[in-house]
């Protein structure tokens, strides 16, 4: 859409009527008489309006690479509003307790990260005090769980990596 000036043979001209009778009292010529213009302001014309138009156009533009800029940021948000972060993985895992003996289990990440990660772990039990867990070996494909129990109960544990 382009703005266009209005172009009329008498620019200026307004007919003056009586707002009781509806009698015309005549055609009358009006000229500004405005004394000294400190601003003058912006006009409204067809080439100011295309201008201000093409300038919207422009930044509108600029917000759509802002948002496929975002889209490739380290965060997405889907349609349910759950904030997913890139190089963040999560994911639980179940280790078969053997009674005052450690057990390792390798945990394989679902996606390879860049680097090595940080790895935290909870285990998932009714009796934190009888369990001795920790992490080991660390690479970007995944990491071993250790886990000490003075029992011999099955402990799942949630993990969580981060770079």
């Amino acid at each position: 859409m382009a703005f266009i000036d209005r172009v009329v043979e008498h620019p200026g001209r307004y007919t003056l009527t009586n707002s009781k009778t509806g009698e015309v009292l005549g055609t009358f010529d009006f000229t500004r008489a405005e004394g000294t213009i400190t601003t003058e302001g912006t006009q409204l014309n067809a080439a100011n309006l295309n201008s201000e138009l093409q300038s919207v156009a422009s930044e509108v533009n600029e917000n759509v690479s802002d948002a496929v800029s975002t889209a490739l940021s380290p965060f997405t948000i889907d349609s349910s509003q759950n904030v997913k972060i890139r190089n963040l993985q999560r994911g639980s895992a179940r280790v078969d307790a053997k009674k005052n003996k450690v057990v390792t289990k390798h945990v394989n990440f679902p996606k390879a990260f860049t680097s090595v990660p940080s790895v935290t772990i909870t285990p998932i039990t009714a009796a934190p005090n009888m369990v001795s867990f920790s992490v080991k070996s660390v690479t970007t494909k995944g990491f071993d769980l250790c886990l000490y129990r003075s029992s011999d109960t099955d402990t799942s544990f949630y993990w969580i990596a981060a770079l």
